[in-house]
């Protein structure tokens, strides 16, 4: 069955929202076209990319002016998002979740 990652919002404008994403890529910025749209100053208008291979995601900023951190680590290339870890985007921080989908390469 598909796996989707699934962020938990813990502060910032998503507090209490989850966001799933399990197809192969979603953008994270303050752009309406944008797959997660984060309502942050701090938030670029395209700010952040997951992509999926397999079982395993990986987020990367978009500029080098991104604020995205990985359990408190700033990010300035590609990192892994394991289950558990913290990801901080501007100042929303998620916690990361997998979860089994029924959907196939979709986003709920």
């Amino acid at each position: 069955m598909p796996k989707a990652l699934v962020l938990f919002g813990i502060s910032g404008s998503r507090v209490g929202k989850s966001t799933s994403v399990g197809g192969p890529l979603a953008v994270l910025g303050s752009a309406t076209s944008c797959d997660l749209v984060l309502h942050d100053r701090q938030v670029l208008p395209r700010h952040a990319e997951i992509r999926q291979s397999l079982n395993t995601w990986f987020i990367a900023p978009l500029s080098p002016d991104a604020l995205v951190a990985v359990n408190g680590k700033r990010l300035t290339a590609q990192a892994r998002v394991s289950e558990g870890d913290l990801v901080t985007v501007g100042s929303a921080t998620f916690k990361a979740a997998v979860s089994e989908t029924n959907e196939v390469g979709g986003r709920r």
